[in-house]
């Protein structure tokens, strides 16, 4: 690790990572996301995916990483459950 964490590429990519984020929105409102997205230099942090389940004039922002770590902690939970 070097002596400044700023300058270590693994600080940079952990920060990279933790920022990354999901908006779901409705379809139609899919490309203006997208552009307002790339005009602000945000395409490497924020994917936009489209729902119909999307309510009505809102944008619902997931972290999908904190999703699957989440899911992966229950999964490992009922295993090991199932040995005690």
């Amino acid at each position: 690790m070097a002596d400044n964490p700023t300058d270590d590429e693994r600080f940079w990519a952990q920060i990279e990572g933790d920022a990354k984020r999901t908006v779901l929105c409705e379809p139609h409102r899919a490309d203006g996301l997208r552009a307002a997205i790339e005009e602000r230099g945000y395409t490497n942090t924020v994917t936009v995916r489209t729902s119909p389940y999307c309510p009505a004039g809102m944008f619902l922002i997931l972290d999908e990483t904190a999703m699957e770590a989440s899911w992966r902690q229950t999964v490992q939970r009922a295993a090991r459950s199932l040995y005690r």
